[in-house]
Order: structure tokens, then C-alpha cells, then sequence
């Protein structure tokens, strides 16, 4: 389980056929083989993690075919992009976001992204069916693996306003148009909404 505070952004290169390594800035010394790091908000088991000097690590990451599927990451391997990592909730941390469990509900693209003079405007496609109902304003949702908050809502399209810290730390800074994101649906609202 995480809380979608992202704490470094890292890079992932193919190792080999199904396995990958991911370098990064992330203090990593208190994670055992076997611990769980959100990359781009996709819960994967660490293995082979090492040391690189006093301030770098790498592990390495088994992906398979339906993860790439269904996520954005094999666009971010392919085209050398960055990724939001963090590591998982211990107790006794401070919980910031909200619950992410690190299981992606689905994919969508950028459709436009606008500085305003304090703030980022990021707007998304909407096309998600019956999974419309989690996008609400003022609800959460994970992209990439950020804990964010839905400022607006229309017909085609949810907004997120996003503020200097965020943007500075995460791999918002680099997303163009038309760019693959991750999905998270807020998982508390989908017993609610079942519920009903």
C-alpha cells in the first residue's frame, strides 16, 4: 500500500527479456528483497537491490506482459522517460495522499495542459464507462502514482490542478499532449459507490 507522495523520480532501462532495472536517488538501504516500490503507481516487487555509491541505488523489477498491457510503462522504457517512485507505507507513517494500492484501473491521455500564473491546468480523457462514476470533483485519484484531487469534471474530459511542489517532484513537469498516464480509482469510493 502507498499514499501517492512521490519521493524520486527514477529511470528504467530493459535488462533483459522480462526483467528491468530501475536507478535512482531513493534511499533504499531499509528495503528487502521482496519489498513493494510504486513505479509510475504500479506495485512491483524489488529484487537484486545494490548500492551504487552514497546517494544511488538500482534494483530490478520483473514485468509481464499483462502489466505492460495495461500500463504506460512499457511507453516510459521505450522512450527513456522518467518514472514517480515510492516506497511502500510502513506503520507509523505519515499518510499525506490517500490510500493507492498501486493496481492499475486503466490508461488515458493527456488532452491539454495549461500554466496559469500559481498553477498547471491537466486536463484527461474521460472514456472509462462504467468507471465514469469514480471521477468526481473534489475526489481522489492516482496518476502515475500521484495522490491527486479532480478539480473539475465535464463531459469528456477531468482536470487536475497542480501546484509547484508537485509539479517540481514528480514526472507531471515532463507530460505533453497526448501522452499515456496511469489510473487509479480511489478505492474507498468504489465500496461505497457498490454499496449503494
Amino acid at each position: 500500500m502507498f499514499t501517492g507522495i512521490i519521493q524520486d523520480l527514477a529511470t528504467i532501462k530493459t535488462k533483459e527479456e522480462g526483467l528491468y532495472q530501475i536507478s535512482t536517488n531513493l534511499d533504499l538501504s531499509k528495503c528487502k528483497e521482496g519489498s513493494s516500490i510504486s513505479c509510475n503507481g504500479v506495485c512491483l516487487t524489488a529484487k537484486n537491490i545494490t548500492q551504487i555509491d552514497n546517494k544511488s541505488f538500482s534494483f530490478e523489477v520483473n514485468i509481464g506482459e499483462e502489466t505492460l498491457h495495461r500500463t504506460n510503462l512499457a511507453n516510459s522504457i521505450l522512450k527513456n522517460q522518467k518514472i514517480n517512485l515510492e516506497k511502500s507505507l510502513q506503520i507509523g507513517d505519515e499518510i499525506s495522499g490517500h490510500f493507492v494500492y498501486g493496481h492499475i484501473d486503466t490508461t488515458t491521455t493527456v488532452s491539454e495542459i495549461l500554466k496559469l500564473d500559481n498553477s498547471w491546468e491537466y486536463h484527461f480523457e474521460k472514456k472509462f464507462n462504467k468507471k465514469n462514476r469514480f471521477v468526481v470533483e473534489k475526489g481522489s485519484i492516482s496518476i502515475n502514482g500521484i495522490s491527486l484531487t479532480i478539480a473539475k469534471v465535464e463531459n469528456n474530459t477531468f482536470m487536475i490542478s497542480v501546484i509547484d511542489h508537485t509539479f517540481n517532484h514528480t514526472n507531471l513537469k515532463f507530460l505533453n499532449k497526448s501522452d499515456k498516464v496511469n489510473i487509479e480509482f480511489d478505492y474507498f469510493a468504489r465500496f461505497i459507490l457498490n454499496n449503494e
